[in-house]
Order: C-alpha cells, then structure tokens, then sequence
C-alpha cells in the first residue's frame, strides 16, 4: 500500500471516530455530568499525547524556540475547555443527529471568522456558501422535534452552535501558531483546556457522589479520549504529511455523516425532513466555501 492510500485510510479512521462522538458522549452523559464529561475526556487525550510530545521537544535541535505559553492557554480556553463544555452542554439537550447537523457547519463558520478577524478575502464564493450554511443550521433549528433524546432541542442546537463558532475562533488563533510543531501544541494545547475544565468538574459533582460507569460507559470515555482526543490528531497530523490539507478537508464532511447514522441507527433518534434538508443546505454551503479560490496578491 502506497503512502497516499494510507493517508486516505487514516483520514476515513479518523473522521469515522470523530463522527461516532455524537454517539458515545449523548449515551454517557446522563450518567456523567456534561463538564466533568469534557474534563475525563481531555484528561485521557492530554496523557495519551503528553509522551509523543515530549518526545518530539527532545528531538528539536538547541537552543530550542520557546513555546508560545500566552497563545497555548487561550487557544486550550477557546478551542478545548469552552468548545468540550458548549459541545457536551448541547448534547445534554439535543439529540446526538441534530448536534451532528449543527457541526456540520464548522468549515463555513471558520471561514467567516477568518474573514472578519484574520482579514481573509471575502470573495462572493466564499461569502455565498457561509450565508448558505447559516440558512442551513436556522432550517435545522426549525426541524428539531422534542422526543426523549431531546428535551430541549433548539436551546441544545444552539449550544452546540455557540461551539462551533468556538472552534472556528481556535482555528484562526491556530494559524498564528502554526511555526510551533503541531504535536506539541496539540499536547500543550489539551493539556491547557484539561485544567480550564477542572474547576468547573469540581463544582459540577459538588454535593453528589462519584458517577459509577459500567464496563462500557469506561469503554466509551476512554475511546473519547484516547482516541477522538489523542490518537486521533496524531494520525491526523500523520495523514497530512502525504496529502494535500484542502484534500483532507474534503473527508471532514464523512463527519456528519457518520453522526447523523449512528444517531438514528444506534440510539432510535428521531429526524425530521427539515432537519434533513437544513444538513444538505449546510453541506452545500460547505463545498462552496471550501470550492473558492482566494485572489492571488501581488507578492504571490
């Protein structure tokens, strides 16, 4: 197998696991608390990329470049402990297809943000496929039907919406970090959100006892964090040593995908036309944001 079909099979891994997510944190969280949720998951991720990390920090020649400390903790604030605990808080009142819907939206919202703080060209292409995804997420709101799995579900949607514009942000502070090696930050980065969290887990089980999990409630926090937390970004990372990232882009959209199956598939959830509909919506707009060319500059 050559270099480029393994990079293909591991960017299919990896979003299959990023897209099982949905499932796994809606069928644990009512047994662990939302916030204490997010920091057992970051936890795990941290410890799985903390020896990969220093492992590569010892390989860096000396002297070393310092890290950049100040933009590691607001990019674990941002991009870890706010994005975990909106993603998690959502899910506690959604169902797991509708959040899946709602994420969808990610590219297009990483887009705007880079657009109004980084100063990326807003070309009409890249304007029209992010007002299509809003469009698209609004019809979602407007399919989302309450049910057992989805007690409040446009509050949930609208959680889980606030973490996408979450990551969005994160990303665009990423790029300003992109001189650092990604598996180092990555670490620092989760490591950072892990403590963010800690305080609020702490207050969360205030007054209550220790959740107690079954075998494979722990199955499904360990595989949250060692594996869509930690091994995850490593083979991310790995796979973009051997593909194209505007290619690698593309299998983000296996995502919801996957998401939305599983949901129906494996916990009954309900769905709408609508919400359907809002998800194709979204995805379109997608493609047409990732689909457009930035103007070449005079120094390029």
């Amino acid at each position: 197998m050559n270099r480029r079909w393994r990079a293909i099979l591991m960017l299919i891994g990896v979003m299959t696991l990023w897209g099982s997510v949905f499932v796994m944190t809606k069928d644990i969280i009512d047994v662990v608390p939302p916030l204490t949720l997010a920091f057992m998951r970051v936890a795990i991720g941290f410890l799985v990329l903390l020896p990969f990390a220093i492992y590569r920090l010892r390989r860096q020649p000396s002297p070393r470049p310092p890290l950049p400390w100040r933009a590691m903790l607001t990019m674990g604030l941002i991009g870890v402990a706010f994005y975990y605990g909106m993603f998690n808080l959502g899910l506690f009142y959604t169902s797991a297809s509708q959040g899946a819907l709602v994420q969808s939206s990610i590219p297009a919202m990483t887009a705007l943000v880079a657009i109004l703080w980084l100063g990326e060209p807003a070309t009409r292409s890249r304007v029209a496929g992010i007002g299509l995804s809003v469009v698209g997420v609004l019809v979602i709101f407007s399919g989302s039907p309450v049910d057992t799995s989805a007690a409040a579900p446009v509050l949930g949607n609208v959680l889980v919406f606030v973490s996408v514009i979450a990551w969005g942000v994160y990303t665009s502070y990423a790029k300003r970090c992109a001189h650092v090696d990604a598996m180092i930050l990555t670490a620092g980065v989760i490591g950072a959100g892990a403590l963010f969290l800690l305080p609020f887990a702490l207050i969360e089980l205030r007054g209550q006892s220790l959740p107690v999990l079954d075998t494979v409630e722990w199955m499904e926090v360990i595989l949250l964090g060692a594996g869509a937390s930690g091994l995850a970004y490593m083979f991310y990372n790995l796979a973009l040593q051997d593909i194209d990232a505007s290619q690698a882009g593309v299998f983000a959209n296996l995502i919801p995908v996957v998401g939305v199956a599983s949901g129906i598939a494996v916990l009954g959830d309900p769905i709408s036309v609508r919400a359907i509909i809002g998800g194709v919506i979204v995805i379109a707009g997608i493609w047409i944001t990732g689909g457009a060319e930035t103007p070449r500059t005079i120094d390029s």
